[in-house]
């Protein structure tokens, strides 16, 4: 191991929280699963990765792979550079997966000439992108070539005598000059025809191989075709596009090392999660995703105020799978004898003896502080409720600082996952956790992924790709054998409460049926009597009648 990965690791073990271990929660201390959440409709669910909706934030594929970020507000015109621009209104309501071409309009493509002509400036670099981008243009979709589609062309193909043997590629043998492409996109000529006259103006493409003559159509359809593709905005396509524009700022973390560690955390709907996220809310976004807005997810942070968590905004979540799900608390709050630097109690002093003097902003602001105390003891209440069943960390802490502090919260079976960067933080506490009887099953695994390109007769990896996604430290925690031993007398005894229960609401419902037995015995009795008087008052009046 380098002296660069062992600096560092040095420096994420000073960084992490104290290595305060607060005492196990016992089980009168756990509260039941909270299993009556609001959840979303599969059908809701599904419209929110099929349908792009208005004010989301959309991931854009350009013809060169390359993607794009752009928020889709109503009114207003998205613009992509080079490509041109077009109006949000036109891709609201529409599915992701399908690839749009940009069309310019007629009028604007005229006006855009007309001034260009009129400025002088037709020939000079970004002059026409930029008159296009502010006219901007309609929306067209485009089929997109199945793979039966690639097999036909492929057994269409008729293989030629041509070697790439004598070609040059100094731009010696192409006729169009840049400033003859730049007329061209000035008179609204699409991208397809100025492929084909690039293509008819071409010395040399006649000389090419059949893959070599695909290459340079693929290079000239990135260069000249204004498409765009919106994506899902699942975790992967979300993590893809930080991976390119960003690694940094997500620590590294590729898509498959990503869906490792939710699988490896068992993520699902309705659990219990608690997440130390260091990636600016890309794995509390994916973790909610996978809850689908039924489970609880305790975000726990090293800042007074909520963290920023930029990247979930990507994901587009509904309300109702963010609100009631996602919780964040301090590290400071997570120690049983926490207290806020102002109390209620202070506030309620202070506002009672100042109340006249005070403005209505200070009673306001001292209302809000309030909320956010009753909101920070609701979230300790569940923390220390314990029994979580995965802790996820990705972050620059020291990882084992981190279990000692949350250990005593999670569940039986619960699992640790823990994402890092460098390896020799994971192999520090993979050691130390070897020697602590309350972890089984632990691993530091690297995550490997190769892309393909899957092509008729031209199937083969890819030539660059990215060297790693970091490394991943997974283990399973169990309970010791005196605290199963806890656990197991305090089922029992709360089991014989339960049947002592029962059996006195037995006995009680026994009574109370005798009572009313008895009741109904006298009331029956009596009412014979009462029938037995009026017989004998009858008998005795007839007797004097006669």
């Amino acid at each position: 191991m380098s002296s660069e990965v062992a600096n560092i690791a040095t420096a994420e073990s000073e960084a992490g929280p104290s290595n305060f271990s607060p005492k196990p929660t016992t089980e009168k201390q756990q509260q039941p699963r909270n299993s009556n959440m609001p959840r979303l409709t599969s059908e809701q669910l599904r419209r929110h990765l099929h349908y792009i909706a208005s004010g989301s934030t959309v991931i854009l594929k350009m013809p060169s792979g390359r993607t794009k970020a752009a928020e889709i507000m109503p009114g207003k015109q998205v613009s992509l550079g080079k490509f041109g621009s077009f109006k949000a209104d036109d891709l609201i309501g529409m599915p992701y997966g399908f690839t749009y071409e940009i069309q310019p309009e007629i009028a604007s493509a005229s006006t855009s000439e007309e001034a260009s002509k009129q400025n002088g400036k037709g020939a000079k670099k970004g002059g026409a992108g930029n008159s296009n981008a502010a006219a901007g243009g309609s929306l067209k979709l485009v089929i997109n070539h199945t793979l039966n589609d690639l097999e036909t062309e492929a057994s269409e193909t008729v293989e030629t005598t041509a070697t790439n043997e004598h070609i040059n590629d100094d731009g010696s043998a192409q006729k169009l000059t840049y400033v003859d492409i730049q007329e061209l996109k000035n008179k609204g000529i699409s991208g397809r025809e100025i492929i084909e006259q690039q293509l008819a103006s071409s010395e040399s493409f006649a000389n090419r191989t059949v893959y070599s003559q695909a290459k340079y159509v693929a290079r000239k359809e990135q260069k000249h075709l204004k498409l765009f593709t919106p994506l899902q905005p699942d975790f992967g396509n979300v993590c893809d596009f930080w991976f390119d524009k960003s690694p940094e700022k997500i620590r590294w973390i590729r898509k498959d090392a990503l869906s490792q560690v939710l699988s490896f955390g068992s993520v699902r709907t309705g659990g219990r999660y608690l997440v130390v996220d260091g990636v600016s809310g890309l794995l509390v976004g994916s973790v909610l995703e996978r809850l689908g807005g039924d489970g609880t997810v305790i975000a726990i942070n090293d800042a007074e105020s909520p963290p920023a968590f930029d990247i979930i905004p990507y994901f587009n979540f509904p309300a109702q799978v963010t609100k009631p799900v996602l919780k964040i608390l301090n590290w400071a709050a997570t120690e049983p004898d926490y207290a806020p630097v102002f109390s209620n109690q202070d506030i309620s002093t202070v506002t009672s003896t100042t109340s006249e003097n005070r403005s209505t902003k200070d009673k306001s602001r001292d209302r809000k502080r309030q909320a956010n105390f009753r909101e920070v003891d609701r979230v300790r209440s569940e923390y220390f409720a314990g029994d979580f069943d995965a802790v996820l960390i990705a972050c620059h802490y020291d990882p084992m600082s981190i279990l000692r502090r949350l250990k005593p919260h999670l569940g039986g079976s619960a699992s640790v996952v823990v994402h890092s960067p460098y390896l020799q933080p994971l192999v520090e506490a993979h050691a130390k956790l070897r020697g602590d009887g309350e972890f089984i099953n632990i691993s530091v695994t690297e995550p490997w992924l190769r892309k393909y390109q899957v092509l008729p007769g031209r199937t083969h990896p890819e030539m660059t790709t990215s060297s790693t996604a970091g490394y991943i430290l997974h283990a399973m925690r169990v309970f010791g054998d005196k605290q199963a031993l806890e656990m197991r007398k305090e089922y029992f005894t709360s089991w014989e409460e339960e049947e002592k229960q029962a059996r006195e609401a037995l006995e009680e419902a026994k009574s109370e049926e005798h009572t009313d037995t008895q009741e109904e015995s006298a009331a029956d009795e009596e009412g014979r009597d009462t029938k037995r008087v009026k017989t004998d008052g009858t008998t005795e009046a007839e007797t004097a009648a006669a």
